[in-house]
């Protein structure tokens, strides 16, 4: 048979393909469907991870590192390696960096020292191979709960910041410094204290390359949405409803220098009152926004769950941020986000394609991927309403790129529904249910 009788049989068994299922396997076997990439085949990714030395010991490197490469991230962000920095042949970071250069996993590190010869000399040491730092940990946190009272004034900060801008330059002006790694952004307010315009009026964007900030929601709740801006105890913003609102005014704020987010979580203690399911949801819708506000480099705090008494107690949070257990084992996030990883990455770029739903208050976000033989069209939808394990089942219509789809799932997690360029039109789509790694080939849909 000719190629070019075959390219027409193609076409003829394509056009009597009702479904992505029923299309020839030939093209099917043109299309990644994978649900799961590794961090060596993705090119370029914001998405990060966050880990320490105190959180698994040197035993562990390894299996944490592989795990890391499963969950499919480009970057990690390491507290607490302070012990390693004075040794420029420390066995174990050396080891844990050349494990992650061989992952294609660039490390960034939070370094909680004011002390500038120790700056110096770590970046000495590693500043080659860790090209990102960040200075201090949340130095706005409140004292006794007092916000008027943070860990360190604004002003401190910012000169004590200016001095580690100067180590920066004097040893490579090419490293990237960050700060301040906020506690939540209610410091962007001007109540209960003007923690951050005091420190911007100190000369901050002056030191930084870009804004490091923790927008967590407190208090953890599956009611305190993602969605939420991100304050202590709910506190409301300054005319700002939601995060992404947020995110802007910060960005006004700062110059648009780049924001990173290097943590941001959701924990599963068990005396507390998100479960697992919740944690992957709000981890998706967490990571879903970021990627779409353009955040330069977002973390999910955190990859490995802690020990129990190393060093917190049995059911304290701390030891319930991670997305995998002690033993590596996944939890429902671990697999919603390596999903979500191997679909979106920076080689997609954002549509001004329009999605319309059979119902209202849908989040939804549309991607186009031109890489490979057959475009896709990614559609990001869920409600971004109170996380319920037992969300009652429903499902809609949707219109997109000139395809109506009459009866998709929808609920408070995030779904993908891809669809592919096939003879020149947008069709053939696919579900995506991120959560459980599910894929629905059979979705009925038609043009117009």
């Amino acid at each position: 048979m000719s190629l070019t009788a075959g390219l027409a049989l193609g076409a003829i068994a394509i056009a009597h393909a009702a479904t992505f299922r029923e299309l020839p396997d030939e093209v099917k076997a043109r299309i990644d469907l994978r649900l799961a990439r590794d961090s060596t085949e993705i090119e370029a990714s914001p998405f990060a991870t966050l880990t320490s030395f105190e959180v698994h010991g040197a035993a562990d490197d390894a299996g944490v590192v592989a795990t890391m490469k499963q969950l499919g991230v480009k970057r990690v962000v390491m507290h607490n390696i302070h012990g390693s920095l004075p040794d420029p042949n420390d066995k174990r970071l050396n080891d844990w960096l050349n494990g992650c250069d061989a992952a294609k996993i660039e490390v960034r590190c939070i370094l909680h020292s004011t002390d500038s010869d120790f700056w110096r000399t770590a970046l000495r040491n590693y500043g080659s191979r860790i090209r990102h730092w960040s200075y201090l940990n949340e130095p706005n946190m409140p004292t006794n709960n007092d916000h008027t009272k943070p860990a360190w004034m604004p002003e401190k900060y910012a000169q004590e910041i200016a001095q580690i801008r100067k180590v920066v330059n004097e040893v490579d002006p090419g490293i990237k410094l960050y700060g301040p790694e906020t506690a939540m952004l209610q410091l962007m307010e001007d109540w209960p204290f003007p923690w951050f315009r005091r420190c911007l009026d100190a000369g901050l964007l002056d030191s930084v390359d870009g804004i490091s900030i923790h927008p967590y929601r407190q208090g953890y709740s599956p009611r305190n949405i993602p969605e939420n801006p991100s304050t202590f105890e709910g506190r409301p913003g300054k005319g700002y409803t939601t995060y992404e609102e947020q995110i802007g005014v910060l960005r006004q704020m700062t110059e648009n220098k780049p924001i990173v987010v290097n943590e941001v979580g959701w924990s599963t203690t068990p005396a507390g009152t998100i479960c697992e399911h919740t944690q992957a949801k709000f981890a998706l819708r967490q990571q879903i926004m970021d990627f779409a506000l353009g955040i330069d480099c977002a973390v999910y705090f955190l990859l490995r769950e802690r020990y129990v008494n190393a060093p917190f107690p049995l059911w304290h949070q701390e030891n319930h941020f991670g997305i995998v257990h002690t033993d590596n084992s996944p939890k429902p996030a671990f697999a919603g986000l390596q999903t979500f990883y191997s679909q979106l990455d920076s080689g997609c770029r954002r549509s001004s394609g329009v999605a319309a739903f059979g119902v209202e208050n849908v989040k939804w976000y549309l991607y186009e991927d031109d890489r490979g033989a057959i475009p896709s069209l990614k559609l990001i939808y869920w409600l971004p309403v109170p996380a319920q394990d037992d969300f009652p089942p429903t499902t809609t219509s949707v219109k997109v790129a000139g395809v109506s789809i009459p009866e998709v799932p929808i609920s408070d997690a995030p779904r993908i529904l891809r669809l592919h360029r096939v003879d020149g039109e947008w069709g053939y789509p696919v579900l995506i249910d991120l959560i459980l790694q599910r894929i629905d080939d059979s979705v009925q849909w038609e043009k117009g």
